[in-house]
């Protein structure tokens, strides 16, 4: 076996060549992409790496056939293997608490998947069929490519320094783009030792991703370079002598600076740099999900349950109007490590962690038995590559996506093959070729029906986005009524489809059957503040005003300032005569900023009720007299009511002494 730190070289089959040319497959990742979802890369890439899986699978398992490979997986006894196969068992575990299941099973396929990516390219660099020199090269275009689209987005926007959320090649978003460059670094690295031409290639693409970086201000990814360039160096110069390691030093500090005081003296074109508001906004998510891991601490909430429990725990405390209203939803806590810890408990997070440390520690263990410059490099740039990611992942959701995770995967595979090239006794594991078959065609039949039905799912749901936004209720009742299956009972946004069936056919009239709609959805997401608005307005309007009272106070108890239900309430208590209780519901909200039509409708009539009950309770003929005067005016009552809000004071203080 070949103890070179780039693998076998050219020492590698015919066979393996072929072998290259299909993990080339990492190349088009950017391309992979469907405009008739929602969202149009995170399913499209699973069922293509799927279907990767699959090929490479029937290729090993034919190879193993003809013995022209041997089934040794005695990589799979380290550490970093068992770890990573033990966090999809408590994954599994965690089913036990998942409210939707299927949002679990999605999660699960997705896991698996990769995990069986890591197998098969760990096994294949230990058997020299993958040369470390290919993925270095796979993944050094796959950022080229990459860039690309992005600098092409860049100059096709004239003026995209005021709409960075723009550039976004073909990952989601701005974030997304800098965390998966970020993760291309360490190969880009690498590849500046193959040849001529991948050494310049290699350096021209890393100046590019520095610029876009700064371009882009992705302050998580910036701040995970600058960390991982400090423990980079750290690693480098520690075998230098002193002056080395001062110039470098003033190096690094002076570049800092210089970069810095670019950006302060260029402020207005790096908002997104100096704006902390978001940070706010994501202490307040990692509070909620905090108070969620405390009370799940041992199994956590179930895989792909953070977004159903996540309102529970409160949307008051945060300024934006459209989260307090429910219109923007969270489906996860932008933090993995968090995300993590809700949904599988302590032990799912310290397993989780423990994957990190444990390739951390091989990673020190390989730099320790460097023997050239270039293996020190290799190996600090990788340590330095996991280190940054895990600050990405703290402030960020990378977990979520299937080409940070195949990123990651090449990293751990190709640090595996090398830990265990070093530290492998004389014992195999040989494994039997129907067992192999078993343990790969499972995994890949699984997340191929998983993919293919949500992608399904959410192909139907696009569709009926677009009959909503037409008020075609019958239309998106039938494609609603195709978007369900086993596997797929949610939209993106949080919302269970059921809801959406719910909404067209109250629009159309039919409360029985609209209730039971949102009595389903209910089942799905008890903790979202729309199921219960909806659910509560059936019974309304069905007379069973107590039960609409209960589920009103259900979604006040998660957002106090929920205006559409507060109004709802509101009308509420007035239809059971309970006129204090109808002013002080509607009282709490602003007037200049809810909906013209349901406000100004509902308003004046609790006003001039409540009015006439404070009338009952007075004895002064002159404060009679001239609240009577102001109550048979709605104008001049609703300038009282504004007036009252405007000075600070009660309404009833406003009426009785101004």
């Amino acid at each position: 076996m070949c103890n070179h730190w780039l693998g076998a070289g050219d020492r590698y089959y015919i066979t393996s060549i072929k072998l290259w040319w299909l993990f080339t497959a990492h190349l088009y990742y950017p391309f992979i992409y469907s405009d008739k979802i929602i969202d149009p890369v995170l399913i499209p890439r699973q069922l293509y790496l799927t279907v990767f899986i699959l090929i490479v699978g029937l290729i090993i398992c034919y190879w193993i056939y003809t013995k022209k490979l041997i089934p040794d997986f005695s990589f799979l006894k380290l550490s970093l293997p068992l770890l990573l196969v033990v966090f999809i068992l408590i994954t599994l575990i965690s089913f036990s608490q998942s409210i939707a299941i299927t949002e679990s099973i999605y999660v699960l396929s997705k896991l698996t998947i990769e995990l069986l990516f890591f197998i098969i390219t760990t096994y294949l660099i230990i058997q020299n069929k993958l040369s470390v020199n290919s993925l270095i090269k796979a993944i050094v275009i796959f950022g080229f490519l990459s860039v690309i689209i992005a600098v092409y987005q860049m100059f096709s926007n004239e003026n995209f320094l005021d709409n960075i959320e723009s550039i976004t090649s073909s990952f989601a978003n701005k974030n997304l783009l800098s965390s998966v460059l970020f993760l291309t670094l360490p190969f880009i690295v690498r590849g500046i030792f193959l040849s001529k031409q991948w050494k310049i290639t290699s350096i021209i693409l890393l100046s590019i991703i520095l610029v876009l970086f700064l371009l882009v201000q992705t302050k998580a990814v910036i701040v995970a370079f600058f960390l991982s360039f400090v423990i980079f160096s750290v690693f480098i110069i520690q075998r230098n002598n002193i002056k080395s390691k001062i110039i470098f030093t003033i190096l690094f500090l002076s570049i800092s600076f210089i970069i810095s005081v670019f950006v302060f003296q260029n402020r207005q074109y790096f908002s997104y740099l100096t704006n902390i508001h978001t940070a706010y906004t994501r202490l307040n998510i990692w509070d909620n999900s905090i108070q969620m891991a405390k009370e799940n601490l041992i199994v956590g909430v179930g895989a792909g349950n953070w977004q159903i429990q996540f309102p529970k725990y409160g949307l008051n405390k945060f300024d934006i109007v459209e989260i307090k209203n429910g219109l923007t939803t969270f489906q996860r806590p932008h933090n993995d490590f968090l995300w993590v810890f809700c949904e599988t408990g302590i032990i799912g997070i310290a397993t989780y962690v423990l994957i990190f440390l444990v390739a951390l520690f091989y990673l020190i263990q390989l730099f320790k038995r460097a023997k050239t410059l270039e293996e020190e490099i290799g190996y600090s740039v990788f340590f330095a590559g996991v280190v940054g990611y895990m600050f990405i992942a703290f402030v960020d959701f990378p977990l979520e996506r299937i080409e940070h995770q195949l990123l990651l995967y090449v990293l751990f595979s190709i640090v595996t093959a090398r830990f265990y090239n070093i530290s492998k006794t004389s014992k195999k594991t040989i494994a039997k070729l129907p067992l192999i078959i078993i343990l790969f065609f499972i995994p890949t039949v699984f997340s191929f029906v998983v993919s293919v039905k949500r992608y399904s799912g959410e192909y139907h749901v696009q569709k009926m986005y677009n009959y909503h936004h037409q008020a075609n209720w019958n239309q998106m009742i039938r494609e609603v009524d195709k978007a369900p299956n086993v596997f797929y009972s949610m939209d993106p946004m949080s919302a269970p489809i059921k809801w959406y069936r719910g909404v067209a056919l109250f629009s159309l009239g039919n409360i029985n059957e609209a209730k039971t709609s949102f009595e389903q959805a209910y089942a799905i997401h008890p903790y979202n503040i729309h199921v219960l608005n909806n659910l509560a307005s059936c019974y309304e309007s069905q007379g069973d005003h107590q039960k609409a009272k209960e589920f009103y106070l259900k979604a006040l108890s998660i957002s106090p300032q929920f205006e559409e239900t507060l109004l709802n309430l509101s009308a509420v208590y007035f239809n059971l005569n309970e006129y204090e209780k109808a002013f002080e519901t509607i009282d709490v909200l602003n007037p200049y900023a809810q909906n013209p039509e349901s406000y100004q409708v509902y308003l004046p009539v609790i006003l001039n009720s409540w009015i006439e009950l404070l009338l009952s309770k007075q004895t002064d003929a002159t404060i009679i007299k001239k609240i009577r005067d102001i109550k048979n005016s709605k104008e001049r009552t609703m300038e009282y009511y504004k007036a009252s809000k405007n000075n600070l004071v009660t309404f009833k203080e406003y009426l009785l002494k101004y």
